[in-house]
């Protein structure tokens, strides 16, 4: 900062400062120089913005931001047309497709044709009414391996309640549905 002023610069940055009752503060900050009528540096002017709620606030979409790109689940976020705008790592991982590659595509791509129809009709019917849609779907990746996901699909609500969105978490339940699957053929066979 110094350096910075003593060059006849402003400064721009921000300064962590303790309050009267121990707390901090952030604040933003320029110091700018005055000069007097010969050139020479006089004065410095400081204009300062308490910036500690917008730090926080930024903290917390940090963390949030993080939590959704590292959660085990796949997350998609589609808008009203069912255009994907967004997409985490674990989808990435399970489908095979890239974030570039999913962005504006419908998640219709991952049909594998093995979900009834009714599924689907079910699914946008119970949208459409504003409610939280679950159940099973089974998909195609794009190396086309199937799999199954429990899929929880809800609508994005803005403050005034318009729905712009629709929010997707799905697990892959592949291995979870084949070892159901053994279990009751191996029951089966028991009870013969």
């Amino acid at each position: 900062m110094w350096q910075t002023l003593l060059a006849g610069k402003a400064w721009h940055g921000e300064f962590i400062n303790r309050t009267a009752g121990g707390g901090t503060r952030t604040e933003s900050a320029v110091i700018a120089p005055l000069r007097n009528s010969s050139g020479q540096v006089s004065h410095y002017v400081a204009v300062k913005e308490d910036i500690t709620a917008r730090k926080a606030q930024e903290e917390q979409l940090r963390k949030l931001s993080m939590a959704v790109e590292q959660s085990p689940e796949s997350i998609v976020i589609t808008d009203l047309e069912a255009r994907i705008e967004y997409v985490n790592e674990s989808f990435q991982r399970n489908t095979g497709y890239t974030r570039e590659e999913a962005a504006g595509l419908n998640p219709r791509v991952l049909k594998s044709g093995r979900t009834p129809a009714s599924t689907y009709d079910d699914m946008w019917t119970t949208l459409a009414h504003g409610e939280i849609w679950r159940g099973e779907l089974f998909n195609r990746r794009k190396d086309g391996s199937e799999y199954v996901e429990f899929a929880r699909i809800a609508p994005i609500r803005q403050a005034d309640g318009a729905t712009t969105h629709y929010l997707a978490i799905k697990e892959d339940i592949t291995e979870k549905k084949a070892m159901a699957d053994e279990l009751e053929r191996h029951r089966e066979h028991l009870e013969q």
